[in-house]
């Protein structure tokens, strides 16, 4: 009898158990909401935008689509990080991504978005659960 046969067998399916739990997990997430932060330089006015995950809003010339938003837990130091990418479009021209990646509250400069007019950043990550 071969036992090696059975064993990866049962590890196949161990494994689709682990990924089908953590799909559930994540497939209870009703509504994943982010805060940004955005300042107009030239007029000085400073907005906050929400915006849901994988949704696209605009800012001025920028279009803003965030794909993900995770909050630290609440026993860890507070931080909030998004990844999101950012288009600029202007009157005629395509569009020119000029920000993909993540941005994190507590240090917006590490990821800062350039750009001459406008500037965006993290500030909260919202998360609501389906509660039985």
């Amino acid at each position: 009898m071969n036992h090696g046969h059975q064993i990866k067998k049962n590890k196949k399916k161990y494994f689709f158990f682990f990924i089908l739990t953590i799909f559930i997990f994540y497939s209870n997430i009703v509504n994943s909401t982010t805060i940004l932060g955005a300042l107009n330089k030239v007029s000085g006015k400073i907005s906050k935008i929400k915006i849901e995950d994988n949704e696209e809003t605009y800012f001025g010339t920028l279009k803003i689509i965030v794909s993900t938003c995770k909050a630290s837990l609440p026993e860890d130091p507070p931080e909030n990080s998004a990844f999101i990418q950012i288009w600029d479009k202007k009157f005629d021209k395509e569009e020119k991504k000029i920000f993909s990646g993540w941005m994190f509250s507590s240090s917006p400069s590490i990821s800062a978005v350039d750009h001459a007019v406008y500037d965006v950043w993290v500030i909260d990550c919202m998360i609501s659960y389906i509660e039985d």
